[in-house]
């Protein structure tokens, strides 16, 4: 990012990539704002997504150190070998956890999907390079999705007129 945005707009989409991690924000916020700061639509949904497969990928390779943790590591390898017991003995459902996966990263929720969802993934017994691939596919989906809908709905109140006076002139001109 740091080669293909100015230093101002660096600096901003460093914030922003800051306040997706934290709770309360989520990708239907953090993108949507960056798109009125004045950064393209397709590069906040490009960055947010590979956040996400960034963090998930993180997780998903290192989620077998979980099972060495004292007190938690028993009840999270207990956790996954019960799901695979599940999903052994109701074979349709091995068909759907990938786009599980896939729609829980694609759904906004608080903070990175793809670090939820890597674990929910491990959890279910998934290999990590599915895990990966679901976290990508999922991604890349929702970000895109939100960033062209929010595009669309500013462009659609800027060429209406319908923001506010100086807070249209200052989104509007950024567009």
């Amino acid at each position: 990012m740091y080669a293909s945005l100015s230093s101002d707009q660096f600096l901003i989409m460093t914030g922003l990539m800051v306040v997706y991690i934290l709770p309360p924000a989520g990708k239907e916020t953090v993108i949507p704002l960056g798109i009125v700061i004045g950064l393209p639509w397709w590069y906040m949904a490009l960055s947010i997504a590979m956040f996400d497969v960034e963090t998930g990928l993180f997780m998903a390779l290192n989620f077998d150190l979980a099972y060495k943790i004292p007190f938690l590591g028993p009840i999270l390898v207990n956790l996954t070998q019960k799901t695979k017991r599940v999903i052994d003995s109701h074979r349709w459902f091995a068909g759907l956890y990938f786009f599980a996966i896939m729609l829980f990263v694609m759904v906004p929720g608080l903070g990175s999907g793809g670090f939820r969802s890597a674990i929910a993934g491990r959890l279910l017994g998934m290999d990590t390079y599915l895990v990966v691939l679901a976290i990508l596919a999922g991604a890349l989906t929702g970000c895109f999705i939100i960033a062209l809908g929010s595009a669309a709905v500013i462009g659609y109140f800027c060429s209406n007129g319908w923001l506010p006076g100086d807070i249209g002139a200052v989104i509007c001109n950024r567009l």
